[in-house]
């Protein structure tokens, strides 16, 4: 009997990207928290979550300088196919020199993103902020299972057991690889099993996997079939 090896990456709660500041500037900016007043004018700092979900809105956060108040910042994804950056929501900056923008990503896997500041007139790029990546899932329910089974035999023919950490689906060849999201961590699990069985869910965990994500009850995650 082999059982599946346990391959889990837990990410950060918040991935944050700033220009470069002065020693000073920079470690207020810790963790996207950059103080508005210490910024130059025009540039640009971007934060976001380290996942999204597809076709669900998220938030994107940024600063810039107080004097960029009420300019217009532009979301921006990179195309890969095109080689060319597209504006995919906008905002404009408030009087303390924040913003704040929801955007509905559309496309899966990882994307890169920027905050762009436009000028007033015309309205043509000024800067940029760094780049910050973003994996989108496809959303889905998953519920979990194990206890009552331990020792049986899977689809996949594995043991069952505690410590198996995987996933079943209903259609997906054993052994595929699946990264599962769930507020902010991800783990990625081997399809070892057949189900789950009920309308409306799409995966089901064994319990080793679930417990690595925090989560003990029918839920919505994010899911992503590796290539």
């Amino acid at each position: 009997m082999t059982r599946a090896t346990k391959h889990i990456r837990l990410l950060p709660a918040l991935v944050a990207v700033s220009l470069a500041l002065p020693a000073s500037a920079a470690a207020q900016s810790t963790g996207g928290a950059s103080a508005p007043e210490a910024s130059p004018p025009g540039a640009v700092a971007l934060t976001a979550g380290p996942h999204a979900l597809l076709g669900h809105a998220a938030r994107l956060n940024g600063t810039v300088s107080r004097r960029d108040r009420g300019r217009v910042v532009r979301i921006q994804r990179f195309d890969e196919a095109a080689r060319a950056w597209r504006s995919e929501a906008r905002t404009t900056v408030a009087r303390d020199g924040r913003f704040s923008a929801r955007w509905r990503p559309r496309t899966l896997g990882a994307l890169r993103l920027r905050a762009t500041l436009t000028r007033r007139r015309p309205a043509s790029v000024t800067s940029a902020s760094p780049e910050v990546s973003v994996r989108v899932f496809k959303p889905a329910i998953a519920s979990w299972y194990g206890p009552g089974l331990y020792g049986n035999r899977t689809a996949c023919g594995q043991e069952l057991t505690r410590e198996l950490v995987g996933v079943a689906h209903k259609t997906l060849p054993c052994g595929t690889q699946v990264e599962i999201s769930y507020r902010g961590s991800s783990v990625v699990v081997p399809v070892v099993d057949r189900g789950p069985f009920v309308r409306g869910r799409t995966w089901d965990l064994t319990k080793a996997a679930a417990d690595a994500l925090g989560f003990a009850d029918t839920t919505r995650v994010g899911a992503l079939v590796q290539p």
